[in-house]
């Protein structure tokens, strides 16, 4: 086990030192092959400088039927618009929910040819994540 920590930390140093310039965020994932018992981790890092870390959490519920869900920007909490409520949603607790189902993501800003330039987007990549989050069973769904 302690050749183990050992060896992380030395990984976890050597990204450190080598993506000192980055502007993106960071996700580590040790997958069950990668681990002395089977376990599957995963470490997710918003690398902002003016953004504080935060668990965001969004309990199970059942809504009625035509409910809508506002959907928020994830960075500036900005109300953005809504969309249609599903019937039953997911406990969620940061970025995996009640099934296991994890999300993880790395923006380092993307095509500016896929940009919204209409100015009425409802949804952005944090609010993406949330959404599918709780309303996903599986990674397929």
């Amino acid at each position: 086990m302690k050749k183990h920590l050992i060896g992380a930390a030395a990984v976890m140093a050597a990204l450190l030192v080598g993506s000192a310039e980055a502007d993106a965020c960071t996700n580590l994932i040790a997958a069950k092959g990668a681990t002395t018992d089977g376990s599957v981790m995963m470490t997710y890092s918003a690398d902002s400088h003016n953004l504080f870390g935060f668990l965001r959490h969004s309990p199970a519920a059942v809504h009625p039927k035509g409910s809508m869900r506002e959907i928020r920007e994830w960075d500036t909490n900005k109300p953005l618009g809504s969309i249609p409520q599903v019937e039953r949603t997911y406990n969620v607790v940061g970025n995996m929910n009640e099934h296991q189902v994890a999300i993880g993501e790395s923006t380092w800003g993307g095509r500016h040819e896929l940009e919204d330039t209409t100015g009425n987007s409802v949804m952005d990549y944090g609010s993406l994540i949330y959404v599918a989050l709780e309303r996903a069973r599986s990674a397929r769904e």
